[in-house]
């Protein structure tokens, strides 16, 4: 799970002396590109691009072939591998997450954070709580994992079973008890999730287990919270944490599809009144090498072929064999949507994958497609 203190610790790297080599791999397993390992073929080919444009620095020579062992010993348990090297500090920064970004080599001074931090900015935190008469259980869930931070449980009396003729004042008695002492567990409840969703800046908030429960912990909610309540859902009590988070994905996917055809419904109206907004992907290149790509969109796990100049940094189409600007040999680049994002988010872009309903969308257009800046 990446925590704050993991993004403290890659800030330091990002403003430590010296040079770091930034890595983002592509490692999901769902992609048969990937499987056997072959992500470390692609590990390779990116940092041998990176050294061709450094050819004569030995640091970063060795700083590559730590950063491939240190791959060969990931699990790819998720779906992208960020990994930053700091040879002089000795400090080697690795986690696996579980959404899918560009993958690119980075040699700087400082840790190339952008496609993380935008990342972390974009997959919001969700708050879960499972809940019945007498228990509570807290998590939250972000990008892709999931944490339990309480287990809470009340003390309830029992609800009194039907009775007798002679005692149902008795009876009356302890049922008001009984409900009285659900809704206090019902208020404990309340302030627990507000004090965890202040504390860990949650920004979505799920609840299930008991349904009537759970109706009324929402109902208690305070005010400033019932605004990012997004569904009451029946999820047993005793979900297990992957079943949990499996719910938990299937409502923050429906929310990001929502948004990625927001996105690429904008950028269709552009392309169709000719405004700022370019669609195929020689036009979304020559956008790219002017640098006026505020936003590049493309199909989810595309694979383009196309061509770039060592020399000056320009990409082109696979057919183009001489650069336009300085006239050099093009070199042929096999993974060229991973290079296109590189230049947009260098150049202070952002990048946006997309699936689904928006994929289909765009896919009526062409296949990558790029929002101009204003």
């Amino acid at each position: 799970m990446i925590r704050h203190r993991d993004v403290e610790q890659l800030q330091q790297l990002s403003q430590a002396p010296g040079k770091t080599l930034t890595v983002y791999l592509d490692v999901d397993q769902t992609n048969p590109a990937n499987r056997k390992r072959q992500f470390e073929t692609h590990l390779k080919d990116l940092l041998k691009q990176l050294r061709a444009s450094h050819p004569d620095d030995e640091e970063l020579a060795q700083a590559c072939g730590e950063v491939e062992e240190i791959t060969k010993r990931i699990e790819p348990t998720g779906r992208t591998l960020v990994l930053a090297r700091h040879r002089k500090l000795g400090v080697t920064f690795r986690k696996v997450i579980r959404i899918g970004l560009p993958s690119f080599a980075y040699w700087s001074n400082g840790a190339f954070l952008r496609p993380l931090l935008e990342a972390l900015d974009e997959h919001e935190r969700f708050g879960i709580v499972l809940v019945d008469q007498k228990r509570a259980r807290l998590f939250t869930v972000f990008l892709g994992d999931i944490e339990e931070h309480k287990d809470l449980i009340s003390q309830i009396p029992p609800r009194p079973d039907a009775p007798t003729a002679d005692k149902l004042r008795s009876q009356s008695r302890m049922e008001r008890h009984h409900d009285e002492s659900v809704s206090t567990h019902v208020r404990l409840v309340a302030g627990e999730i507000s004090r965890l969703m202040e504390h860990l800046e949650v920004d979505r908030l799920i609840i299930g287990g008991n349904v009537g429960v759970a109706s009324e912990l929402a109902r208690a909610l305070p005010k400033r919270l019932r605004g990012r309540l997004i569904e009451v859902l029946p999820i047993p009590l005793a979900a297990s944490t992957d079943d949990i988070r499996a719910r938990a994905s299937e409502v923050q996917t429906r929310l990001e599809r929502a948004e990625e055809l927001e996105v690429v419904r904008e950028l269709l109206k552009e392309v169709r009144k000719g405004g700022r907004a370019v669609a195929g992907l020689s036009a979304t290149l020559e956008a790219i090498n002017e640098g006026r790509v505020w936003k590049l969109v493309y199909l989810q796990g595309l694979a383009l072929d196309g061509g770039v100049c060592d020399h000056c940094n320009m990409l082109f189409d696979p057919a183009d064999e001489r650069c336009a600007v300085c006239g050099e040999k093009v070199d042929a680049e096999p993974h060229m949507v991973d290079r296109m994002a590189r230049a947009v988010l260098e150049r202070g872009g952002h990048v946006e994958m997309v699936d689904g309903p928006a994929a289909e969308a765009l896919r009526s257009v062409a296949e990558v497609a790029a929002l101009m800046h204003s």
